[in-house]
């Protein structure tokens, strides 16, 4: 598939935390023609390895596949009683049509008490009810059993000036960004190994992302997630611009040899990218990545993400492919003698006294 081709699908099949199947499948099937080697690990991390011609270390690039979502936590008069599962915002919730991922799948529907009645308060969790049509839980349980998963039903669509929109581009659009940079290294002799990690779990716990690294310890690492962009309600001041290429977020908690070299590419082949500064925990698998085992050397670029958490998360589709660009270029001026320069080494009187 080509990429908006495969970000739709990705964003319209489900993949809440813990359940990736579906993602897994497509993912596996579409990297099994750029990489050399294409398997799951025991989380259920897909994980794709490029060889390099001389194998002169190894980078990881990591974006996760899981997406938020619901999980059927009782029953009531024949609704369904729901519990979150990762950063869900129930603003969103009233209105909104589900699918319930049950013995069979279930379409659902989050009603709201209608504005001539006076309308209705943001739920509580313990009041969000689905109306799958059951009209006993009797009925409801011959279906639905405690634990199975719920996803917030949206389509993929394109608005005008090369924007579209979907549900779960929180983290997908940067799997796609993955896929892309593999696809731009096919015929291209670069001398590191790529490893693409396609994490699970992320939305709850950066699981994915702990247990991949650490079985796959690169020489470095790249986490690709999103970051919040410009939009009504959100200014410059907690926000970067669709459109202005992706965010490379600089921080303690990102290896600064790594960032600088990131920059250098960038500005070498004139690819746009914005910067952000984070001076604690990102809230994404470069955390992860960066405290496994002795530590990797890690960075993170983010894509400009406008109402992120909801099923009409929207991006400027050319901040994924200046994405692409970067990681394809950077791996392509990886050398022998980079691991080397990416080393925080002590001053050489230190080392020698």
């Amino acid at each position: 598939m080509e990429g908006k081709e495969l970000l739709k699908s990705l964003s319209e099949l489900p993949g809440v935390s813990g359940h990736e199947n579906a993602i897994r499948e497509l993912l596996s099937h579409e990297l099994s023609s750029v990489a050399d080697e294409v398997k799951s690990d025991g989380m259920g991390n897909v994980i794709a390895l490029k060889k390099g011609v001389d194998s002169a270390g190894r980078i990881l690039l990591t974006a996760h596949m899981d997406e938020i979502g619901l999980m059927v936590s009782g029953f009531w008069n024949g609704f369904l009683r729901v519990n979150p599962v990762g950063g869900l915002d129930r603003r969103v919730l009233l209105g909104q049509e589900v699918t319930v991922h049950g013995r069979e799948e279930i379409v659902g529907v989050i009603g709201a008490r209608p504005p001539h009645l006076g309308g209705q308060d943001v739920p509580k969790w313990p009041d969000v009810l689905i109306d799958a049509g059951f009209s006993s839980d009797e009925e409801a349980r011959k279906f639905v059993r405690i634990g199975d998963t719920i996803t917030l039903n949206g389509r993929f669509g394109e608005l005008l000036n090369g924007k579209v929109f979907g549900k779960a581009f929180d983290d997908r659009a940067c799997v796609v960004a993955i896929v892309e940079a593999f696809r731009l290294l096919r015929d291209v002799r670069h001398r590191w190994d790529v490893v693409f990690l396609g994490a699970v779990q992320e939305e709850v716990g950066h699981k994915g992302a702990f247990t991949g690294g650490y079985s796959m310890y690169p020489d470095l690492g790249i986490a690709l997630d999103v970051g919040f962009a410009t939009q009504p309600g959100v200014g410059k001041d907690k926000a970067l611009e669709s459109g202005k290429g992706p965010i490379l977020a600089l921080g303690p908690s990102f290896h600064a040899p790594l960032v600088k070299a990131l920059k250098e590419t960038a500005r070498k082949w004139n690819i746009p990218f914005q910067q952000e500064v984070i001076t604690g925990a990102s809230g994404t698998d470069a955390w992860a990545l960066q405290v496994i085992r002795a530590g990797i050397p890690t960075a993170l670029i983010s894509l400009p993400l406008q109402s992120m958490h909801t099923v009409v998360e929207a991006l400027k589709w050319d901040d994924v492919e200046a994405a692409s660009r970067w990681l394809a270029q950077f791996i392509a001026g990886l050398t022998a003698e980079t691991k080397d320069k990416m080393r925080l080494s002590l001053p050489e009187e230190v080392q020698n006294a």
